[in-house]
C-alpha cells in the first residue's frame, strides 16, 4: 500500500525554501485555489471531541500575532485581509472551548447541536475547485493522504547499538551537496562536528525520516529514565529524490503489490549486500535540526498531531485557515484493518512538494507505529470545507 503513495516524497522537505523566497512576491488573487461559496447545512462533528485541537489553535495564533495582518486575499468572490482569517480562528476558539466544557456536564449530542447551530450561524463555507486533472474533478472531491512522525531510539554519544547518525547542515558548501552514498558509505560528513545524535534504527529508518522531514528520537539514560528530542527538517542537499521501492521493484527485489514499508524494511535488512544500492538510488539527503517542539510545519509553526494538514504550496500560499474534512480512516482490530468514515477539523499548516492540486490534503497523524499504519492507510477521496467567519 505504501509503496503506491508517492504523496509522502517529501513535504518541507523538498521545496521549503522556494515557498519562503515565493510568499512575499503574491498578489492576492494568487494566495488561494479557486473555491466555491456553498449554501449548505453540514454536520459539524469531530470524531475525536476536540482533542489538540486548542494546542494547534494557539500554536497558530503564534504566526498571526507576527505577520502582517493586511495582506489581502481572496476567497471565492470575497476579497477581505489576513486579519479575517485571524478572527475566524478566534470564533473559533471560543466555540470549541464552550463545547469542551459542555462535554463536562451535558451529553455530547446536545453539546454538538449547539456547537452545529452556532458554526452554521456565524461562519460561512466554501469548498476548494479541483482541476481537471485531479482524481476528484467530477465530483468535486478531495484527494487524501496522511504522514506521520517515526520514533527512532538514540543516544547522544556513539556506541556498537546507537551507531548512526543524524547530521546537521554542514555551512561548508561542497558538504553540503554531498550525495546520500557518499555521506552514508564515504565518511564525508564523519568527525567534522555535524552529528547531532546517534540511532539505533537501520539507514532505511532514517531514509524514511528523511522522507517525512522530521520525527523524535527516544533517549534512556543509565538509571532508564527515557526523555525525547525533536527533529525538524533544516536543508537538503538538493540532489534528485526517488522512492526506494521503485528501484527495488525495478530490481526485482520486491513483487508488485508487495511493496510495502514492512516488506521494504524486511528485505533491507536480510540483504545486507544489497542495501548500499538500494540507498544509493536516490541522491538526495536530508539535514536536521533539534527543536524544542514538535517538527516544524510552514513559517516554523510545530506541527499537532491529529490536527495540521499539509497542502500545495504552489496553490495555497495562506496558513492557518480552518478545514473541515471528511473521509475515511483505518480502524485495527485483532490483526484487522477496516476503513471507517470520519470528520474533523484541522488547520493548514504545512506544505509539501508532491502533495499537488487544489483539492490535495496530507494529514499528519503524529508520532509512532500506530500513526504510521494510519498514514499509510490513509488514501483515497473525501470532502474538504474551508470555514470563514461571515
Amino acid at each position: 500500500m505504501y509503496g503506491m503513495k508517492i504523496h509522502v516524497i517529501a513535504r518541507s522537505a523538498l521545496c521549503f525554501i522556494l515557498l519562503l523566497a515565493s510568499l512575499s512576491l503574491l498578489a492576492e488573487s494568487d494566495r488561494l485555489p479557486p473555491m466555491e461559496k456553498l449554501d449548505i447545512q453540514l454536520e459539524f462533528k469531530d470524531d475525536l471531541h476536540f482533542e489538540h485541537m486548542l494546542k494547534a489553535i494557539s500554536r497558530q495564533e503564534v504566526y498571526f500575532k507576527k505577520k502582517d495582518l493586511k495582506v489581502p486575499i481572496q476567497i471565492g468572490a470575497r476579497k477581505l485581509k489576513r486579519e479575517h482569517l485571524y478572527k475566524s480562528l478566534k470564533e473559533f476558539r471560543t466555540l470549541v472551548v464552550k463545547a469542551l466544557n459542555c462535554f463536562q456536564v451535558s451529553k455530547s449530542s446536545t453539546c454538538y447541536n449547539d456547537f452545529k447551530e452556532q458554526m452554521q450561524r456565524k461562519f460561512e463555507v466554501y469548498r476548494p475547485i479541483p482541476e481537471e486533472w485531479e482524481r476528484g474533478a467530477a465530483d468535486k472531491k478531495t484527494m487524501f493522504t496522511a504522514y506521520y512522525s517515526p520514533d527512532l531510539h538514540g543516544s547522544m554519544v556513539q556506541t556498537d547499538v546507537y551507531k548512526n547518525p543524524i547530521y546537521a547542515m554542514p555551512t561548508d558548501e561542497k558538504l553540503a551537496r554531498a550525495t546520500s552514498d557518499e555521506i552514508n558509505y564515504g565518511g564525508k560528513l564523519k568527525n567534522k562536528g555535524l552529528e547531532l545524535l546517534y540511532v539505533k534504527e537501520s539507514l532505511y529508518d532514517i531514509w524514511l525520516l528523511h522522507v517525512e522531514g522530521g520525527g523524535r528520537v527516544i533517549l534512556e539514560d543509565d538509571q532508564g529514565k527515557k526523555t525525547h528530542k525533536y527533529l525538524s527538517y533544516k536543508s537538503s542537499n538538493k540532489k534528485s529524490f526517488s522512492m526506494l521501492y521503485e528501484y527495488m521493484l525495478a530490481e526485482g527485489m520486491l513483487t508488485k503489490g508487495a511493496a510495502t514499508i514492512s516488506k521494504q524494511r524486511e528485505y533491507f535488512i536480510n540483504h545486507p549486500e544489497h542495501q548500499r544500492e538500494i540507498l544509493n538510488s536516490c541522491e538526495s539527503f536530508i539535514f536536521f535540526q533539534i527543536t524544542e517542539s514538535e517538527p516544524l510545519g510552514v513559517h516554523n509553526i510545530p506541527l499537532t498531531e491529529q490536527r495540521s494538514l499539509a497542502t500545495d504550496y504552489r496553490r495555497v500560499k495562506e496558513y492557518g485557515m480552518i478545514n473541515f474534512i471528511k473521509t475515511k480512516k483505518p480502524i485495527f482490530d485483532n490483526g484487522e484493518m477496516r476503513k471507517e468514515e470520519f470528520s474533523r477539523f484541522f488547520i493548514n499548516q504545512d506544505t509539501g512538494g508532491a502533495i499537488k492540486g487544489n483539492a490535495r490534503v496530507d494529514l499528519y497523524f503524529g508520532y509512532g507505529d500506530k500513526a504510521e499504519l494510519a498514514a499509510n492507510f490513509v488514501y483515497g477521496l473525501g470532502e474538504q470545507y474551508y470555514l470563514i467567519l461571515k
